[in-house]
């Protein structure tokens, strides 16, 4: 009886009039907040039927504002210093008399203004949001359509003009009244390609910001001798000609299935001329050299910020351009030259990516880390701005597992020192059921190799890591790919301690094969507690090309050679209760084109046949996986 009298006051306060009131007085606001919004809508959808061209001005002009401010608030790149005075269309003249559409985005104030250059070959009006961005912080911007592409006159053929036009353009900029004479390049792929392609022997040229590009196309194209055939006849047969074609892959399961490799675009839709000459160049020879420019970074005037991701298929090529012009550009543009390694594919997110932790923001589609760190450059490059820039050490990279960003001096890390995991069975490693282990000791007896037959018509197929299909790329899980009995799977014990690995990661593979050209591939995987299996990196080595790319040479059926496969590089901290896991195999497919191992020319050849391999582990071949290991 004392509860329930005890629960009376607050029964009772609980129903009294003021509260009561309070309750009405809450219902009412919401029921006319509910039926004022209900009106707008109302009001707004019958505006859009009665006046659908005002609605869609007005819809654009709202989003145009919008998207903007929301990635500046999202970046955290301050508050807009000017806003979008002006947007226009002209033609900018190149000296053979080509004239190119180019896009300019001019902010309000007082010109002239530091203005940012980006050539792309995928429709100039794609880059409004760039336009829009940059001219609200007092940049004049200027978005041009390469050669041959959307508006613009001439014949397109990829990479083939861009030096020349390049120059052309940023000297048509500087004499421009709205530019103040600091121009700087921005863009990603092919629009980074542009740039250091109008870098070299260009002292009209500021800086560059190359995104997920490398100035050494074979390197972005071919790895280990092998052509990147998922990725780029996918972009041949969306992008040729003036517009391109969406659709144009749609039947590209033929063209990967199909032999002889140069015949993949007729198979999938049509012939591609760049295309054929891309697959009929398996080394860097004089072809891509005229294509590249990494050799000309001595003539380099403009300091670059790279950005890099860790599941990007031009990664390598990138590291290269980084430690090249460490090496041979001059000393401004070497000691302000700096590269920034996120945890992304070429489009930067995906769902794969969340398996291991990576998490990308609301409304996140560009990394707001990059977009920060680009407005920092120009702020710094173009405006001169004191914002820190200078103190920003040279690497910044993203740590997988881990999940952190982590600051260096160069790449690799000078602490990170090679360890050696050596692979070990009783001749049974094929498969995730198999015996195939890892461990720091060396083989001291003779243990029996492993072996599988390479099919090229049912090769393995590939399951995430670098390429360029958005969806599929990344650290996805390995299990399916490790139940072949074509993949021989090398499994650590579980670590005690975290395990930093920082740079580059090859597999040293000790094998022989019935075949005179073959392949094999390596794979480096983080294995979880649970069981999941997430790709790291991976790499192929063609056999032909053992001693060099420049030294193609046969194999003899049955001898052993050593292969060191260059898995890739990485950043990553695996940890306590995880295994390290070694793959090995001879195809990545479509990845990778398939060797036919008939060690003919692998462009033409037609008819591939079976290979059977062999991966030794003994004192006398000790295969081992080689990681970059980081002491804490």
């Amino acid at each position: 009886m004392a509860d329930q009298h005890m629960s009376l006051p607050a029964e009772s306060s609980v129903n009294s009039p003021k509260k009561r009131g309070f309750g009405a007085r809450c219902w009412r606001v919401l029921k006319w907040t509910l039926l004022v919004t209900l009106g707008v809508v109302v009001l707004a959808v019958a505006f859009a039927f009665l006046f659908p061209r005002a609605a869609k001005r007005w819809s654009t002009k709202g989003m145009e504002e919008l998207l903007p401010r929301y990635l500046a608030w999202n970046a955290g790149t301050g508050r807009f210093t000017s806003h979008l005075a002006s947007r226009q269309e002209v033609k900018s003249p190149m000296r053979d008399g080509v004239q190119l559409a180019t896009d300019i985005y001019l902010p309000s104030g007082h010109g002239p203004f530091p203005t940012i250059a980006i050539r792309t070959p995928y429709a100039k009006t794609d880059g409004r949001l760039i336009g829009d961005f940059f001219a609200r912080y007092g940049y004049a911007v200027a978005i041009q359509d390469v050669r041959g592409r959307f508006a613009s006159e001439g014949e397109f053929y990829p990479f083939r003009a861009e030096v020349d036009d390049g120059v052309d353009f940023t000297r048509w900029l500087k004499q421009q009244p709205w530019c103040n004479g600091k121009i700087g390049g921005f863009g990603l792929s092919y629009l980074g390609f542009t740039q250091w392609a109008m870098a070299v022997g260009n002292s009209d040229l500021t800086s560059i910001a190359p995104a997920l590009i490398t100035a050494s196309l074979y390197h972005g194209l071919y790895q280990g001798g092998a052509f990147g055939k998922l990725t780029f006849l996918h972009w041949s047969l969306t992008s040729y000609g003036r517009r391109g074609d969406w659709a144009g892959a749609k039947e590209i399961a033929r063209g990967y299935q199909h032999f002889p490799l140069v015949e993949s675009d007729d198979a999938a839709l049509t012939n591609i001329s760049f295309y054929d000459d891309w697959v009929s160049h398996p080394t860097p020879d004089r072809y891509w050299r005229d294509l590249s420019v990494d050799h000309r970074f001595a003539e380099m005037t403009a300091p670059a910020l790279l950005t890099a991701g860790w599941y990007d298929f031009f990664l390598k090529g990138q590291l290269h351009d980084f430690e090249l012009i460490q090496q041979t550009a001059s000393s401004r543009v070497r000691e302000q030259t700096k590269i920034l390694i996120g945890p992304w594919n070429h489009a930067f997110f995906n769902g794969n990516q969340q398996r291991y932790g990576i998490r990308q923001g609301k409304l996140e589609l560009v990394p707001f880390e990059f977009v920060r760190a680009a407005k920092d450059w120009f702020d710094y490059s173009l405006q001169g701005l004191n914002n820190g820039w200078a103190r920003r050490p040279p690497v910044r990279a993203y740590v997988l597992g881990a999940n952190v960003w982590r600051d260096e001096k160069q790449w690799p890390p000078a602490d990170a020192k090679p360890q050696a995991f050596y692979l070990h069975s009783a001749g049974k490693a094929q498969t995730l059921d198999g015996d195939g282990t890892l461990d720091s000791l060396a083989p001291t007896k003779a243990e029996p190799a492993d072996t599988f037959v390479f099919d090229p018509r049912k090769p393995v197929q590939t399951k995430g890591g670098a390429h360029g299909v958005p969806a599929a790329c990344g650290p996805a899980d390995q299990r399916e790919v490790e139940a072949r009995p074509d993949v021989l799977v090398y499994s650590s014990a579980p670590l005690s301690e975290p395990l930093l690995v920082m740079g580059q990661v090859t597999a040293r593979v000790f094998a022989s094969s019935t075949a005179r050209d073959t392949d094999f591939t390596a794979k480096l995987v983080d294995v979880f507690p649970d069981g999941q299996a997430l790709i790291v990196c991976e790499g192929v080595l063609r056999a032909r090309y053992r001693n060099g790319l420049d030294k193609p040479e046969p194999l003899e059926p049955g001898k052993i050679y050593p292969f060191d496969i260059h898995v890739g590089n990485t950043a990553v901290q695996f940890q306590p209760g995880h295994c390290l896991r070694l793959e090995v195999s001879s195809s990545n497919f479509p990845r990778y084109d398939p060797n036919p191992n008939t060690g003919t020319d692998i462009a033409t050849e037609r008819k591939p046949v079976s290979a059977s391999q062999r991966v030794f582990h003994t004192q006398e071949f000790p295969s081992a996986l080689v990681l970059p290991v980081v002491s804490k």
